[in-house]
């Protein structure tokens, strides 16, 4: 890759003619070219992270309070640049940090692959104390630790498939501050955000595939024929009742899509980026209510209290988190930091209502300590935040 770009960037750094979201990319660059090393990617994954960085720093109309940061893979492909180019940003560092003091300073750092596994006798497993390889073996699955952050069910013996009463479930519960991918026995793969928990049987049965999640997760549904060549249905039971309602399922047969149903929102959603997926609404019962949405590639139904609505919707968006970073499209401070509590667990308090509607749009790393990430709101000019030990506050900067 040509080095051009980047260093013309340095060059304009050194001459007091970068913007603030060039000045924030340099200093982002800095904090990985000293903490990562080669990304792997390829020659078109560098070229195309190239194109998506500097696409995000383009001037666009402002139409509301706008901060951007390079995706992580961007930022990674950038490790690949070379020594020289690491050195050189060492010693721009070193000029940036005397001439450029942060306004907030914190330790507390981003969350990270934590999860606690319970298996069916009850025994609790804390993933990321386990050492890796097999931690457990259950009824003929063994389930095995990644050094990456993955749970894996896999067969390791016979098995008779039994009904669903006599199934034995296990839960992966993340934290505020953790996240983690597991790989079902069925091959189905679903990613959980932070303060999310995901319960499934051990072995699904030959009727159905069933699993509860609450909080958010991401699924990537395995493909798989019941006897007799019919495809055997997958189906996620929401478990956290929202505004009113007492959660949903979704149904679908081999698909990707993203469930977001917290506590704390005020609306359940879910986004298909790929296949088909039926929503319907649970009753008081916990049964299925006859009514029901269909959702296809690129929509998103949101279930509040008055029932369910399709919209299209930025795919990007709903699964960035699942791809290590934050993408916030028009979004009130309330609800970007919502998301910011709970990867770094931390509480946040505001200065007042209107605050909490302020719009931003911008797209930032999950990876950054949280001091650069109120930084890069700060730059807009409508917000500034002061932290005491895990306590964001959140002050109107015009007042």
């Amino acid at each position: 890759m040509e080095n051009k770009d980047f260093k013309d960037l340095l060059k304009k750094f050194k001459e007091g003619t970068c913007t603030d979201e060039e000045k924030a990319m340099i200093a982002y660059w800095v904090h990985h070219l000293n903490q990562q090393g080669d990304s792997g990617l390829s020659e078109q994954d560098m070229m195309e992270a190239h194109d998506q960085m500097w696409d995000n720093i383009k001037p666009v109309k402002k139409l509301t309070r706008r901060f951007y940061w390079p995706a992580a893979a961007a930022v990674l492909a950038f490790a690949m640049l070379g020594l020289a180019a690491h050195f050189l940003l060492n010693n721009v560092a070193n000029k940036a940090s005397n001439a450029n003091k942060v306004t907030v300073t914190s330790k507390i750092k981003p969350g990270g692959n934590n999860a606690v596994l319970i298996l069916a006798n009850g025994t609790q497993i804390i993933l990321n104390q386990a050492s890796n390889g097999q931690i457990a073996h259950q009824a003929g699955i063994r389930i095995s630790k990644q050094a990456d952050g993955q749970l894996i069910y896999s067969v390791a013996g016979n098995f008779t498939q039994a009904d669903s009463s006599e199934l034995a479930y296990n839960t992966l519960q993340t934290p505020r501050g953790g996240q983690y991918q597991i790989n079902l026995p069925d091959g189905s793969k679903v990613w959980l955000n932070a303060a999310s928990s995901l319960r499934f049987p051990l072995r699904f049965n030959t009727k159905q595939r069933m699993v509860e999640l609450s909080g958010e997760g991401y699924f990537e549904v395995a493909h798989v024929n019941a006897p007799g060549g019919k495809r055997l249905p997958f189906t996620v039971k929401t478990i956290s009742p929202v505004a009113g309602q007492n959660g949903q399922l979704v149904e679908v047969l081999g698909t990707h899509f993203n469930v977001n149903a917290y506590d704390d929102e005020s609306v359940v959603k879910t986004t298909l980026l790929e296949g088909s997926v039926r929503v319907r609404q649970l009753s008081s019962n916990q049964q299925a209510n006859a009514s029901y949405a269909m959702l296809k590639p690129g929509e998103q139904s949101v279930l509040s209290n008055g029932g369910f609505t399709v919209v299209p919707t930025d795919t990007e968006a709903a699964v960035a988190w699942k791809n290590g970073y934050f993408r916030f499209n028009d979004e009130s401070l309330e609800s970007i930091m919502r998301k910011v509590s709970k990867w770094y667990d931390i509480d946040v308090a505001y200065q007042n209502e209107a605050l909490k509607k302020k719009l931003f749009a911008g797209v930032t790393t999950r990876f950054a300590n949280v001091t650069e990430l109120l930084k890069m709101l700060e730059l807009t000019g409508e917000v500034k935040f002061k932290i005491e030990g895990r306590k964001i506050q959140a002050f109107d900067k015009k007042n």
